[in-house]
């Protein structure tokens, strides 16, 4: 047979894996064409990139953050600092990942409806912008989206042994990533196994031991850099200011593209496209759980939507701030009840003329989302490849005035200039008041290294460094670079 046609017979006996296959391939491409291989490493990503990477020193790997990104970043960061290398494994392993979460649930159920779910996922300017980025919520999604998939596989009768090996690995997975997280999707699924005539000891079994085995790492180092467990843990919450709070509001100003709501930066007001297209989801939720039920599929739509709320609860309730990337495990499992109200208004309806109408209204819905994402895309990226492009030519600003390692960059950006000077850095946000000279300065000058200060905007930025030579670092922008040699 020639491989024609056996391709296009394969499409035909399996169209929806064919069109998942079109999405994930879509997303990784609009990734590298929309925000591109070129993005500069950002603060966190620096921080986790640094820990493998062995051309520089690490930077300061703090309580409340896990190694699962390090390891999902080692293959390319342990062979090239190329920032353009690690972008494009990034795209590539994301798309694969959409693939391969979204694909778990065809083997639930096929039908269009993971490919929708997963087609509403991708068109977020979050998961495109998030995608190749080396920071953890994205994987947690990715995570939890294959999680409840095989959840709802492990409760058929024929269940085999593979759908249990598999919600033990994906719980283990998202744990390794962002521990807290997993333990919110565990609550979830473990709620569902205890209704009635659901209990499966093994399926119990596999979420306490993805569970155990996620927490593994994070438990030996609490022990070995932090003090024990708890330590670490009321570390990690004085860092995220965790406690009982309210930040809804604050998810809102950030829909729009803030990266981070949280002082000294300022979010601005909530944007009322967003706020609609945040309103509008509820219903599209709503109307997906009612067609599901009549389509006796409630299970399908129920336990991601469920599972999505518990995800979001932490970040609402017990984080004092707010950014986007934190819901966007939320949005992945919030994907397949608006995937089963979508294909209610396009096919649902009796009649042609209704079903006409109600295609055109998902269509107009669809498009109005993508005009959305699309506007808010652009938005972010712009101005930070700008901003991560000033910091590269800043770093070579610094080295033209014999800055080598070892060496200390103290203040703005610091982090993410000294990574591409292979020295170490030290990101202040604000510090305006610092009078005298500060402990990570002295620290480094009495180890001998070469210290130099940064600073993008104002004349002196710090009084301490009224005793230091000023450099005007000319023609790098945005911002009006300066740089701080101790006398």
């Amino acid at each position: 047979m020639r491989p024609s046609t056996s391709m296009s017979s394969w499409l035909r006996a399996d169209p929806w894996r064919a069109l998942l296959m079109l999405v994930a391939g879509c997303y990784g491409a609009v990734q590298l064409l929309a925000v591109g291989p070129g993005m500069g490493l950002g603060w966190d990503e620096v921080v986790y990139v640094s820990q493998v990477d062995p051309r520089v020193s690490a930077v300061e790997f703090i309580a409340p953050r896990a190694r699962g990104i390090t390891l999902i970043v080692a293959p390319v960061t342990l062979v090239t600092s190329s920032t353009e290398a690690l972008r494009i494994y990034l795209a590539v392993l994301s798309a694969l990942a959409l693939y391969a979460s979204f694909a778990t649930w065809l083997r639930l159920r096929p039908g269009a409806a993971a490919p929708l779910a997963a087609l509403l996922f991708a068109s977020l300017w979050l998961a495109l912008f998030y995608g190749a980025a080396a920071m953890p919520n994205m994987w947690v999604a990715f995570g939890a989206v294959a999680a409840v998939g095989f959840f709802l596989r492990c409760l058929r009768p024929d269940a085999g042994r593979g759908c249990v090996a598999g919600l033990a690995l994906c719980v283990a997975a998202v744990a390794l990533v962002r521990p807290p997280d997993s333990v919110w999707l565990v609550l979830a699924l473990g709620a569902a196994l205890a209704g009635p005539g659901r209990w499966r000891p093994r399926v119990a079994i596999a979420l306490l031991a993805g569970l155990t085995a996620g927490w593994a790492d994070w438990v030996v180092e609490a022990y070995v850099r932090f003090g024990g467990p708890l330590a670490r843990w009321r570390a990690a919450g004085a860092a995220n200011e965790t406690g009982l709070h309210f930040s809804l509001y604050e998810h809102a100003r950030a829909l729009n593209g803030p990266l981070l709501c949280r002082p000294p930066a300022d979010c601005g007001p909530a944007v009322p496209s967003w706020v609609l297209w945040w309103s509008v989801l509820p219903a599209l939720v709503l109307l997906g759980l009612y067609a599901a039920r009549r389509r006796d599929r409630l299970a399908e739509a129920l336990l991601p939507a469920v599972a999505g709320v518990s995800l979001a609860a932490p970040y609402v309730f017990l984080v004092g701030y707010a950014a986007p990337r934190f819901l966007l495990p939320t949005y992945a499992l919030l994907a397949f009840p608006v995937a089963h109200g979508a294909l209610a208004l396009t096919a649902g309806a009796r009649g042609a003329a209704p079903r006409r109408a109600g295609a055109c209204l998902a269509a107009a819905i669809f498009l109005g989302h993508c005009v959305l994402q699309g506007v808010t895309l652009d938005k972010v990226v712009t101005p930070r490849l700008a901003k991560r492009d000033a910091e590269v030519r800043v770093a070579r600003a610094l080295e033209g005035l014999r800055v080598r390692p070892p060496c200390l960059v103290y203040g703005e950006q610091a982090v993410q200039i000294a990574y591409r000077m292979g020295c170490e850095g030290h990101t202040v946000l604000d510090w305006a008041g610092q009078r005298e000279v500060p402990a990570a300065v002295r620290g480094a000058e009495a180890a001998g290294k070469r210290v130099i200060a940064v600073d993008r905007g104002r004349s002196v930025p710090a009084p301490f460094l009224l005793a230091w030579q000023r450099r005007p670092l000319e023609g790098i922008r945005p911002g009006r670079w300066s740089a701080y040699l101790p006398r």
